[in-house]
This record gives structure tokens, sequence and C-alpha cells, in this order.
């Protein structure tokens, strides 16, 4: 007895010291009972999903390189013995085995057995020798759940620095999209999931409308074409409004971890991670930092679509919706910069409302304002894509009109003045009770018209000018003025 104590006071003593790794206490834990417990080898199994895997095996001093894998099925005697029905496992047949559980005090479930066989003899274990065995492996149990504690805190921590680190990178871009990938990167990356995705709340709309979604490997794809009333049955919107779980969530609810983003216990959007393809369960301790740093992500989203928010009311004019003259001017430099290195043609068109002075002192500023409101409206709905309008100075308008020739230009801005022709301003303290508006537009092409934005938006001045001098509400480009220029009695 005395000697038993001695030993497991030794062994207590040796590894009740921190290991970096699971493998390296495993491995101390072996050759200390190798000395301890007379046995030609001795196996460590840990537990895996229904099953026990062989981890290490010591024969006779050696490590062996070998797998081994016992199923546990109900009622078999080493599920008893795992389940704490049985202190432990002795055959003679057809050589002295033992098995004892990894489990220490209490109703924590075992980790594992260590089994050790004498290979040429059949005399079974002896009760000192098994009760000496059963105390090893509770030692070893309870110094392995303390390695898996600290290795769990030390992974816990790394991400915590990694998902701060992100925060700080998602806080200082320049876009919401460009943050939002950055940081569902880390994510994926960080806890080994499948997929990130994030839906962000447009209030106005009631929907929740796909951002981004970045997979395993971190590659990063759109998903703005995904909208999702919050008044449907759709699961997402289910969690937005604090419904209880659908069936289909019940079922995947180890898979599929949905976290809504809140700011001041406002919903501004939803987080959902899943391992769907892998089928891993997402442990619990990652699903709780994973609503923890919602908040943070929540608090970043939240800030970057204010600062765009705010941004934009600095880039647009809020009476018109177009461009400022400031943005204009630099988009019309990134432009030249683009045709310059042999890119497709780019013109440049200015639109001047005919006779805006007569309106705001016939009718009133306001008229005046709405005139210029619903000009800018339909700007925006009748160009293409990628041209781009801005208002150039009171009832001025200066359009860039990529991929487009002189020709293609004056196409579409007839286009435009024809609907701008059936525009109708209501006027109710008027006779006519509705005010019709035209303008005059003037097209310059680079590079036939001029080479830099100062030419080309004086050229395009120049056709205006000329159009006005003949009798307004008309097209012309530069190099029509040019041929038809007006004699100094039309001026």
């Amino acid at each position: 007895m005395k000697r038993g104590l001695e030993t497991l006071y030794r062994y207590h003593t040796r590894l009740n010291r921190v290991f970096v790794t699971e493998d390296a206490l495993l491995e101390a834990a072996v050759r200390l009972a190798a000395g301890a417990v007379r046995a030609d080898r001795i196996g460590v199994f840990l537990t895996g999903e229904g099953d026990l895997q062989l981890r290490y095996a010591l024969h006779k001093e050696l490590w062996l390189e070998m797998d081994e894998v016992v199923h546990l099925t109900d009622g078999a005697p080493l599920t008893a013995l795992l389940n704490g029905r049985r202190a432990a496992l002795s055959y003679a047949s057809p050589h002295a085995v033992l098995y004892v559980p990894l489990a220490g005090e209490g109703e924590d479930p075992a980790l594992g057995v260590l089994r050790f066989e004498r290979l040429s003899s059949t005399r079974p274990f002896s009760a000192a020798e098994r009760s000496l065995a059963g105390l090893l492996a509770a030692e070893l149990a309870q110094n392995l759940r303390r390695t898996r504690n600290g290795a769990a805190r030390r992974r816990q921590l790394k991400r915590l620095e990694a998902l701060t680190d992100l925060a700080g990178v998602f806080a200082s871009s320049l876009r919401v999209e460009d943050g939002v990938k950055l940081i569902l990167q880390g994510i994926t990356r960080q806890f080994a999931l499948d997929r990130a995705r994030l839906y962000l709340l447009e209030r106005e709309r009631n929907v929740l409308r796909g951002e981004v979604a970045v997979d395993l490997r971190g590659r990063a794809s759109s998903l703005r074409g995904e909208e999702i009333p919050l008044t449907g049955d759709h699961r997402f919107a289910r969690v937005m409004r604090g419904d209880g779980p659908d069936a289909l969530m019940k079922r995947y609810e180890e898979r599929i971890v949905y976290l809504p983003l809140s700011v001041q216990g406002q919903n501004i959007g939803l987080l959902v991670v899943d391992n769907l393809l892998s089928q891993q369960t997402v442990p619990g301790e990652d699903i709780g930092l994973l609503r923890s740093f919602a908040g943070q992500i929540a608090l970043a989203v939240d800030n970057q679509r204010l600062f765009e928010e705010v941004q934009a009311l600095s880039l647009y004019d809020h009476l018109t919706g177009l461009a400022v003259r400031r943005y204009f001017n630099q988009r019309f430099q990134e432009e030249l910069y683009r045709v310059e290195r042999g890119g497709p043609a780019l013109s440049v068109a200015m639109i001047d409302v005919d006779h805006f002075k007569g309106i705001n002192d016939g009718y009133g500023h306001q008229v005046g304002d709405l005139a210029l409101k619903e000009l800018g409206r339909l700007i925006q709905k009748r160009l293409r894509k990628i041209d781009f309008p801005a208002r150039y100075g009171g009832d001025e308008v200066v359009i860039l009109l990529p991929q487009a020739t002189a020709e293609d230009a004056a196409n579409i801005m007839g286009r435009l003045l024809q609907d701008l022709r059936q525009l109708r301003i209501p006027v109710p303290f008027s006779s006519q009770k509705e005010l019709c508006v035209t303008a005059s537009i003037g097209i310059a092409a680079f590079p036939e018209d001029g080479r830099t934005a100062e030419d080309l938006i004086h050229r395009a001045d120049e056709a205006l000018y000329w159009v006005k001098t003949r009798g307004r509400d008309g097209v012309c480009t530069y190099r029509q003025a040019l041929h038809e220029k007006p004699s100094a009695a039309d001026r």
C-alpha cells in the first residue's frame, strides 16, 4: 500500500505541471504509467464519435506506430466502463488485459481508457494493480482536462486577439462591403467554419438584404440579389422577429448558428455561420464567443453605414440627388485616365434648363426647386448605369458618358430631352395649373474636342450656348456648332 501511494505521488508531481500540448501530456503519462504498473504494453484510447481511438501505445519502451479503433455499442463492457457503471475491466485470455477509465471525480464523462497488457502471461492483474491503475488513470484524466481547458483558453484568447484586430481593420475600411468581407474571412478562418453570410436590414422596406458570403477557402461572393421580407415565414425573418425555431432549424441547430446584429436594442442585420458541408458541430464555446463578437460586428457595421450616409450627403446634392461638382471633377479625372490609356470613347454633356430665371421670378423658388428635383429624378431614371450626372451649379447639370462617342451621346441626350418635354410641374395657383420644362444640351467628345476636363466642359458649354442662340430646347455637339456657327446678328 505504501509503495502504491509513493508511486501515485511521483506520478502526480511529474504530471502536475503545464503541458503546452495534449500529446506532450499523454506521452509523459504513458511512460510514467509503464514504470508504475508492470505491463508489456500500455495504450491510451480517447473517445471519439461513438468509438475509442488509440492515441499512444508503448511496448517495452518502444513507441508503436499503429491505428486501432474500438467501436462502442450499447450494453458493451467498454461502454459500461466509460459510463461509470464499472470501475475496471480485466481479462486473462488470450493474455492478461486491464482497462481502466480516464475519469475523475464528479459526473464528467470519461475521456477514454488506459489499457495495460501482459502479452506473455494469462495471470490477471491483481486487485492492488487494478486499484493503482485506476488512480493513475484518474490523475491523468484530471491533468488532461486541465491541459484541454488551458489549450481552449489559449485558443480563445488567440481568437479574441485576431477578432479584435479584424474589428480594427473593419473600422478603417472605406466601405461596408470591404470591411464585411475581411471580417467574415477572419471568422471562417479562426473558427474553422464552412461558411459565413451577412444580411443587413433595410428598415424602410422592412427586408433583409444579402450583403456578402465567404466560404471555407476565404472566397467571397455577393448576396446582393437576396431579399427576405421580415413579414414572411422565412427562418431568417423568424430569428429577426424573435420567434421560436421551426423544425428545420431544430434539426440543424448544432451546425447552423444565427446571430442577430443589434445596436442599442435595434436590429440592423443577421450573421449566419454554418458547417453544413463538413457536418461538424459548432462547439458551444465558439458559439458563445461568436455571440459576444456579433455585438462588435454590429457596432462596426452601423458606424460604417453612418459614415457612408454622411459621406453621401457631402458627395450628392440634397435637392436633385445628383453628385456635387467636386465629386464630378474627381470622377472625370478617373475616366480621363482610363480613356487616355486606350479605353473606350468618352463624352460629356452640359444641360441648362431653359428660362429657369423666369420660372423662379414668375412662379417662385419653390416651383424652381421642384423643377430641378424632377429633372434630377428623370436623369437618374433614364440614363445608363455607367453614366455619371452631377449638378454643376444653379440649373446646370453635367453628365459623363463613358463608352459613348459624340453621336452616341447626342442620341442618349435626345431621348432624355424627349422625356423632359413630357414632364409637367404642378403649379396650382397659375391659370395653366402646370408648367412645361425644356432644356438646352451641348456635347463634347474626347479626344477630338479636347483632352482635358476643362477643355471638354468648355467645348460642351459652347455647344450648349449655340443651342440657346437657335431657340433653345435642343441638342448639339461641338462639331455641329463649329460647322453651323451663328452669325453676330443671331447672337
